[in-house]
C-alpha cells in the first residue's frame, strides 16, 4: 500500500518538477530514482527534520563523500518543495572541483571525422548531432527535444531543459543543407514531430549517449562526452574560434542559454593545464629571443667563452695569474 502511494506521488512529482519546478528531464529522473532509494531508509512521505539530519550524520560517519550528500540534499529539497514541507538541510563543504576536461582542437576534428560511420542516413544523422553539440553548445536534453518546425532556413530554435529562455542559434549554410538532405532522404518517419529519430520514434537521451561513446572510441578520445563538447564550444568562442577573434562574453551567454553571466564567466577561468602550456610557450620564446639578442650584443663572448670554459675545453683549466712589475718606491711622486 505504501509503495503504491509513493509511486502515485512520484508520478505527481514528475509532472510538477517538469512544469512548475522547471527542472530538466534528466534531473527529474535522477531525483525520482534517488527518492525511491531513500524511501527504504527514511520516511519520505512524512519526513521530520530530526530524522533527515540524523540520517545525513550517519552517512557522513560512514565516509559518504560531501558531493554525494549534496546531491541527495538537492533531490530531497525538490521533493520537500513539492510536498510543501519546510525542512532546511545543511550544505556540505566540498573540496575544490578539478578543472573540467576540454578536448583539444585536434581531438575535436578527429571526433567530428569519426562521427560519420554506418549507413549513409545514420552517418549523416550522427554527424549532425555531433556538430550541433560542438558548434552550438547545446545539452543532450535540448538536442532530443528539437522538432522539425524548429529548423529554419538560417538556424535552429532550442528549447532549454533547465527553465531558461528559448534561444535561436544561427547555422552555416553547409549544416542547413545537410539537415535538409537528412530530413528528405534519411530521417525515420517514426515520429511526426521530432527532428532526430530512430526506427522506434524520437531519439532518446541514452541513445545519444551510446552514439557519443562509440564516436569517442572510434576517434581514440574515450573521455569524450556531450558536456565536454559544451565546454569546448564555450572556450572556443571566448578565445577565438580556430584563430578567429574572441566573441563578446554576453553573446556566449545567450548562445549557451545561461540566465546569469556568472555562469558563463566560469569558462573564462582556463584550466591549469592550458595556463601551464601557455606559460611554457611564452617563456621558451623569451629564452630563445634572449639568446639571439645576447649573441648579437656579445659576439666575442660566444666565440671565446668565459675564462676557463673556452670552447673545446673539457673542464676548467688552471690559469696562470700574470705577474705585474712591482710599483717603484717613488710611485707617489710619479702620481703627483
Amino acid at each position: 500500500m505504501i509503495n503504491d502511494e509513493l509511486e502515485s506521488k512520484l508520478q505527481e512529482f514528475t509532472l510538477w518538477a517538469l512544469t512548475i519546478g522547471r527542472y530538466s528531464e534528466s534531473t527529474v529522473k535522477r531525483s525520482v530514482r534517488r527518492i525511491r532509494e531513500l524511501s527504504k531508509k527514511i520516511n519520505v512521505m512524512n519526513p521530520s527534520q530530526k530524522e533527515i539530519l540524523s540520517f545525513f550524520a550517519k552517512m557522513r560517519e560512514r565516509g559518504t563523500k560531501p558531493h554525494t550528500l549534496n546531491n541527495m540534499r538537492k533531490d530531497l529539497n525538490a521533493w520537500f518543495r513539492f510536498l510543501n514541507i519546510k525542512i532546511e538541510l545543511p550544505k556540505y563543504k566540498e573540496p575544490p572541483s578539478p578543472d573540467p576536461w576540454i578536448p583539444t582542437d585536434e581531438e575535436v576534428l578527429r571526433i567530428l571525422k569519426a562521427s560519420e560511420f554506418g549507413e549513409k542516413g545514420i552517418a549523416l544523422r550522427n554527424k549532425l548531432i555531433t556538430e550541433l553539440l560542438f558548434f552550438t553548445g547545446i545539452r543532450i536534453g535540448e538536442l532530443i527535444k528539437i522538432n522539425l518546425e524548429d529548423l529554419r532556413e538560417d538556424g535552429i530554435k532550442i528549447r532549454s531543459e533547465k527553465g531558461e529562455a528559448e534561444r535561436f542559434i544561427g547555422l552555416p549554410q553547409e549544416m542547413i543543407n545537410d539537415f535538409q538532405k537528412y530530413i528528405q532522404y534519411y530521417r525515420y518517419p517514426s515520429d511526426t514531430t521530432a527532428l532526430f529519430t530512430t526506427k522506434n520514434g524520437r531519439i532518446s537521451y541514452q541513445y545519444v549517449r551510446n552514439i557519443l561513446k562509440r564516436i569517442g572510441n572510434r576517434a581514440n578520445v574515450p573521455r569524450f562526452h556531450a558536456h565536454s563538447a559544451r565546454h569546448w564550444c564555450a572556450t572556443a568562442f571566448l578565445k577565438g574560434f580556430f584563430g578567429d577573434s574572441p566573441m563578446d562574453i554576453r553573446m556566449v551567454q545567450i548562445l549557451l542559454g545561461h540566465k546569469s553571466l556568472k555562469t558563463t564567466e566560469r569558462y573564462t577561468h582556463l584550466t591549469q593545464g592550458m595556463v601551464a602550456e601557455e606559460v611554457k610557450k611564452r617563456l621558451s620564446k623569451f629564452f630563445l629571443n634572449f639568446k639571439i639578442i645576447n649573441k648579437k650584443m656579445n659576439p666575442l663572448m660566444h666565440q671565446v667563452g668565459l675564462p676557463g670554459f673556452e670552447p673545446g675545453s673539457q673542464a676548467p683549466k688552471a690559469r696562470r695569474i700574470p705577474s705585474y712589475p712591482t710599483a717603484p718606491a717613488h710611485t707617489d711622486e710619479i702620481i703627483k
